[in-house]
């Protein structure tokens, strides 16, 4: 089948003289990339590991303590500074 679309000149001229340099035609590398691109959206997105909230505890919270009220900000980063180097 033909089509044809429009690309902007300066893209043109750059993939027409990279296609040269490779030995290849621009049609050549249309239909690679088209194929790369199927085959792409083809594969399945990789599994995000679920999370169990329930029992989920930030990377830091360790560094803040349970009876902390204060959760604003400034007192959140001064409970993970005071506590830094303290083992986990």
């Amino acid at each position: 089948m033909k089509a044809t679309f429009q690309i902007p000149d300066d893209l043109y001229r750059e993939v027409k003289a990279e296609t040269a340099r490779d030995g290849l035609t621009v049609r050549e590398v249309a239909i690679s990339l088209f194929e790369q691109w199927l085959r792409q959206k083809k594969q399945p997105l990789p599994h995000a590991s679920s999370i169990d909230w329930e029992n989920f505890r930030a990377p830091l919270s360790h560094l803040v303590p349970t009876e902390m009220t204060d959760h604003s900000t400034e007192a959140m980063q001064k409970s993970i500074d005071s506590h830094w180097n303290e083992p986990a």
